[in-house]
């Protein structure tokens, strides 16, 4: 089996992301358990860890 890396979200992707699936960084810190503050460096931070990155990917879609 081969895992081939993925490129780090940039900040803007992640963002994008994040609310092309309806969530808000006030939404994602009480899903991940963490204060929004956390999840806004996170989203700051390009050299993330990258498990940030596939779990923002494997989140459901939010529909209101």
């Amino acid at each position: 089996m081969v895992v081939k890396p993925l490129a780090p979200m940039t900040k803007e992707t992640f963002k994008k992301t994040m609310e092309e699936k309806g969530w808000t960084p006030n939404l994602l810190a009480t899903r991940w358990n963490m204060q929004s503050r956390r999840v806004y460096q996170i989203i700051s931070d390009e050299s993330r860890p990258r498990y940030y990155d596939d779990a923002l990917r494997g989140l459901p879609i939010i529909e209101i």
